[in-house]
């Protein structure tokens, strides 16, 4: 298409809305403000499963006492723990692999 077609100019929109998607998503991950409810230190896994219904799939352990539960994907206990509980940070994995995460601030730590 030739310079200033009605393409080009599609194609621009959405290149700028894209880079602003990604600015916004870059703002929102790179937070200048440190969570305070970052753990210190992991605690040992209380178990290798979800200690509600027993899945050794995509499990949670509680970065404040060690309960092991399953993710949101599933049943939820991970996240049923943390709300009865108060204890805001989870790991993704018990064996220490994955990402961190805290629940009242919804992020990635």
């Amino acid at each position: 298409m030739p310079p200033g077609s009605k393409g080009n100019d599609i194609r621009g929109g959405l290149r700028r809305s894209m880079l602003h998607g990604m600015q916004i998503l870059r703002q929102i991950l790179s937070s200048p403000e440190p969570c305070q409810h970052a753990p210190a230190s992991a605690p040992e896994a209380q178990a290798s499963q979800c200690q509600e219904c027993g899945s050794r799939f995509n499990i949670r352990l509680c970065a404040s006492c060690g309960h092991v539960g399953c993710c949101d994907s599933q049943a939820g206990h991970a996240r049923i723990h943390a709300n009865e509980t108060g204890h805001p940070v989870i790991y993704a994995d018990p064996q220490g692999g994955g990402f961190t995460w805290c629940y009242p601030h919804n992020r990635y730590l």
